[in-house]
């Protein structure tokens, strides 16, 4: 697999965390991912075919082309192959951008907007990365022009959440902006699209997960007192609420992972000189040409870029 991430422009960063490009080339074994619950919402666009499925259980659905979701509380089985180009969105991003909140359904892109979605997977195809990529930036920046709005102080409260890893109470907050409590639940409901003790769960579980997956041998004690946990019992609780396994289990896993022969680093070293890695100035320039340019088609007030 090859994985690659790219900060956006500076105008997007206080919505957009980061672009990421992933290649995928599994074997038939290896191609079922679970996918853990974080803290950012994920836009996706795909050229190759992947299905998922909300529970770790049942039948797996087939994914759009272009794709919004995330802040899951569960784990989620994913099949995966072929090339997707992502964009990391804080939630009051998506919120802005495309009215989203905890309660809404994975949102099908390509519906609204088919003819960006072939426009950039077309690219993707090609391996057309940086084109693909600067569609989708002069997109959302033109989406951003339309729906963004500055920062409130609900926002800037959720913001606060992230930098002190889901540490910031709603109490203190509450004070720092001189407003009640039950007032900043409301606004940072309407603001940011999900409530401030779920967003603060949810990134606090991200941290404990991305620690145990660079130091599986870490301290769950500690982790518990650096992360503001009650106790150990109340990391492992939370833990499994969100991975439906221990800790313990998931260390068990990483390292086990670490120890099996990285056949996924030969089929990425494949891939980068195989050719693919980006589209032929031709093909991407006809590609470019075939399909509608943006601006023209895009009407981003109505959320379509239909013809």
């Amino acid at each position: 697999m090859v994985y690659r991430e790219i900060l956006p422009d500076a105008r997007l960063r206080p919505l957009v965390r980061a672009y990421w490009q992933v290649a995928e080339f599994h074997t038939v074994e290896e191609e079922e991912h679970r996918m853990m619950p974080e803290g950012l919402l994920r836009l996706i666009f795909y050229a190759g075919s992947s299905w998922q499925r909300s529970s770790l259980l049942g039948t797996l659905e087939r994914l759009p082309e272009a794709t919004l979701s995330g802040l899951t509380l569960a784990p989620q089985r994913m099949v995966s192959r072929g090339l997707a180009l992502g964009v990391e969105l804080y939630p009051w991003g998506a919120r802005q951008l495309f009215g989203w909140k905890l309660a809404s359904e994975q949102l099908d892109l390509s519906l609204d907007w088919p003819i960006l979605t072939r426009t950039v997977c077309a690219l993707l195809e090609l391996g057309a990365w940086d084109e693909a990529r600067h569609i989708v930036e002069d997109w959302l920046l033109k989406l951003w022009t339309e729906r963004g709005r500055e920062p409130s102080w609900s926002v800037k409260a959720a913001g606060q959440l992230y930098q002190s890893l889901g540490q910031s109470r709603l109490g203190r907050l509450a004070e720092e902006y001189e407003v009640s409590q039950r007032q900043l639940e409301r606004l940072f409901l309407q603001d940011v699209g999900v409530n401030a003790k779920t967003l603060a769960r949810l990134i606090r579980f991200e941290e404990v997960h991305n620690r145990l997956w660079r130091t599986p041998k870490a301290s769950l004690a500690q982790l518990s007192y650096e992360l503001g946990f009650a106790d150990q019992a109340h990391l492992s609780r939370d833990f499994r609420a969100m991975t439906q396994m221990t800790p313990g289990a998931f260390a068990h896993m990483v390292q086990s992972t670490l120890t099996l022969p990285s056949r996924a680093q030969d089929e990425s070293s494949r891939w980068l000189s195989s050719g693919f890695s980006n589209g032929s100035p031709s093909q991407t320039q006809d590609i470019l040409l075939a399909l509608p340019t943006l601006p023209p088609d895009m009407d981003v007030i109505n959320g379509s870029d239909s013809v």
